[in-house]
């Protein structure tokens, strides 16, 4: 155990360790966040704009108790609270693309986390895994890394996972050896790191470098493994690949019973298990899926029948199951996909591409890595239940459970300002209709650390009974579809009314509007149960506007002159296509130099999806040959300032050279539209006549060609 842990350890004695809402912040991708604090004026999850953070893959966040952003890595540079480089925090071991890395609070501690990094492909998995360790009670609460790349093993893969110990406090970090079936559990709690439990098991994974890069993903019952190794990539070759499930015993750290599961046509290369821990999802990027597969038989044939595929639009990467108990992928775009209800089959899951616009940030191929409890769906062991016993009053009874041995202490907070100490406490949350975020500590004399649990609660009714809907339109059109996605759609007496904000409604549960005119709409769905205190209403903006963009006009020019492109319309991505000869694709005014005739069409692609294009042609008027001009006047007035060649569009140039009366060179290039301004090592040459010679070769015929000649430099 590393010393310098053992005396922070001794120095805050008065800490405890919790795990709920330490996730409920997001940073990942290209500056891109997420924050999922409920709350009943904000939308779940929140877009984040304040992000300092670039990522290709691997990426964590960690927040308080209370869902407060402590601080987020790439597994190179540690960011705090404040959006800075932490102190300390640069130059850690790990690497902007490696799969994945994992924080982990020190069980027992409020203040000091582990950061565990892993070596890369691109670096030939050189750095091992590593530790180190932040103390956020320095630099005025904004953090230090005081412990930096401890080294943990030496033989690693790009794949690193967390799972939470069958005791609810202590945490596994699970990692597999290069090229081999050897995993290692390392059990982090009060006094550090335990030596590693080893597992030698499954398939050997030796057979190409891609085969050590993929990820590894634990239930959140903390029953099973899911690790996935990326495909060999050749465009000659695309192989299938194939994904391996394990048994994980989380009070033993052991890893058995390997499933190997694979198909004919999957390139599989992330996974991810839905909250009740009986489906496993597979991303197949290069075969734009997302499998689903039922992994409750745990026998490999019912596994593999049980494979539903979802097309995507697009290659989807990383998966991660998030605070709200849905599924979030990933892939280098401005949105993410969302599978809002993960524990259903099929379609029923319902998949949703491009659900969150990411604006100003963007994704990329990996999600934030947390320890595999995020959700507790499933732990009979610590815990609480409650039952609400009037809904229009807001009583309801609370009951705690827990399996820890000794003088057990409970340690409510209701949300609402209030707590309490009973094990079973009954409380009154006015008003009742409000949703509150309960937590419960269990702490025991005999345990270094607390196990904390939360749920969201609504008196008035079952939170499971909640009100919304979600729509989606036809951008330009003003035809919106919506969808009632209610809960309490299927209640006996329950009617629900919808005001379009346009003077008409609707009462049927998933209606269709045409609205007639641009502009911003409130939409409001009510519902009625027969009971006052259990009506509820929600509303939503719906806007229709006119989308539109302009092309500046077409241009014509002579091959090897440049035009800058431009467009007027609304705010949004813009995307000029085809790409070629333009000094960046997606500028708002990119600098194009064509060679031939050419038409651009630009893309623009505001926050809600919707997108515009409109076209500009360039046409280029070609040299018939080679044309170099008698002379020039580089005196500073603007005209004429360099000599270059001119020639078709379809000609490379190898070399334009110029020569003295001497016969020795003094300018040459290879450079389309480069010239000699009439220096000779910054001193402007006086008045006199120079030999070019022109070397070519026709791209289309294969002709070389070779010209000659005289020009005069005019002062």
């Amino acid at each position: 155990m590393n010393k310098n842990l053992i005396s922070y350890c001794l120095f805050f004695l008065i800490c405890f360790g919790t795990n709920a809402q330490q996730y409920n912040n997001w940073y990942f991708g290209r500056k891109a966040g997420l924050k999922f604090n409920s709350t009943p004026t904000q939308p779940e999850p929140l877009v984040l704009s304040n992000s300092a953070m670039l990522s290709d893959e691997a990426n964590a966040t960690i927040s308080d108790e209370n869902g407060d952003l402590l601080f987020y890595t790439n597994g190179t540079v540690v960011y705090n609270k404040l959006h800075q480089i932490m102190l300390n925090g640069a130059d850690l071991d790990g690497y902007i693309s490696s799969a994945q890395i994992a924080i982990v609070p020190v069980p027992g501690n409020d203040s000091l986390y582990y950061i565990f990094t892993t070596g890369a492909i691109e670096t030939n998995f050189t750095s091992g895994y590593k530790y180190s360790i932040v103390n956020m009670n320095r630099d005025n609460g904004n953090g230090e890394v005081v412990v930096k790349n401890t080294l943990l093993w030496q033989s690693c893969t790009e794949r690193l996972t967390t799972a939470r110990h069958a005791n609810g406090i202590d945490v596994w970090v699970i990692t597999n050896d290069n090229n081999s079936n050897i995993f290692r559990s390392w059990l982090i709690t009060c006094n550090g790191i335990e030596p590693a439990i080893i597992s030698t098991t499954g398939v050997i994974l030796s057979q190409y470098s891609s085969i050590n890069s993929g990820v590894m993903k634990v239930t959140p019952n903390g029953k099973k493994i899911c690790q996935t190794h990326f495909p060999f990539f050749d465009e000659n070759s695309m192989q299938p690949n194939f994904v391996q499930l394990l048994d994980f015993d989380n009070a033993t750290g052991i890893i058995s019973n390997p499933i190997s599961i694979g198909f004919p046509d999957a390139q599989i290369t992330h996974c991810e298990f839905s909250p009740d821990s009986k489906l496993l999802y597979l991303t197949r990027p290069n075969d734009k899926k997302i499998d689903q597969l039922d992994i409750s038989s745990a026998t490999l044939s019912t596994i593999t029948a049980s494979r539903l595929s979802l097309p995507t639009n697009s290659g989807y990467f990383d998966l991660q199951l998030a605070p709200d108990e849905k599924i979030y992928v990933a892939n280098p775009s401005l949105n993410l996909a969302v599978i809002n209800k993960p524990n259903l089959r099929g379609v029923l899951c319902d998949l949703r591409q491009e659900a969150i616009s990411l604006l100003p940030g963007t994704s990329y191929i990996g999600l934030p890595s947390h320890i595999n409890d995020i959700v507790f769906t499933d732990d009979p062991n610590n815990g609480f239940n409650y039952t609400i016993l009037d809904s229009c009053s807001g009583n309801v009874q609370f009951q705690g459970y827990t399996n820890m041995t000794g003088n057990i202490s409970w340690f409510w907070d209701f949300g609402d300002g209030t707590t309490s100490a009973l094990q079973n406490p009954i409380h009154t949350f006015i008003p009742s209709g409000l949703s509150y975020f309960v937590k419960l500590k269990i702490t025991s004399g005999t345990t270094c650390g607390s196990i904390l649990r939360s749920k969201n609660i609504k008196p008035q009714g079952i939170i499971t009974n909640t009100l919304n809907f979600e729509f989606k339109d036809i951008c330009d059109s003003g035809y919106v579809r919506f969808t009632n996605t209610s809960s309490t759609l299927n209640d006996a007496g329950t009617q629900f009314i919808w005001d379009f904000g346009d003077g008409f409604s609707s009462t049927a549960i998933d209606p269709t509007h045409n609205y007639n005119s641009p502009g911003f709409y409130t939409v409001k769905l009510k519902m009625l149960t027969g009971v006052a205190c259990l009506n509820d209403s929600i509303t939503k903006i719906v806007t229709n506007e006119a989308f539109i963009v302009n092309a500046s006009p077409d241009r014509i020019i002579r091959v090897g002159e440049s035009v800058t492109l431009s467009y007027a319309g609304p705010e949004g991505l813009p995307e000029w296509s085809p790409p070629v000869w333009l000094n960046d694709f997606r500028s708002k005014s990119p600098v194009s130099t064509p060679l031939e005739n050419i038409v651009y069409k630009i893309t623009i692609t505001n926050a809600r999806g919707c997108k515009a294009t409109d076209s500009l042609k360039i046409t280029v008027l070609q040299y018939d040959e080679v044309y170099v001009p008698k002379a020039f006047t580089p005196n500073n007035d603007g005209k004429n300032e360099s000599i270059k060649p001119f020639y078709p569009g379809t000609v490379t140039l190898k070399e334009f050279s110029i020569f003295n009366r001497w016969g020795s060179r003094i300018f040459s290039t290879s450079k389309r539209g480069a010239g000699w301004d009439g220096k000779i090592k910054g001193i402007l040459q006086s008045t006199s006549v120079y030999v070019w010679t022109f070397n070519g070769v026709d791209e289309k015929t294969g002709t070389s060609i070779t010209k000659k000649g005289t020009l005069t430099l005019i002062r």
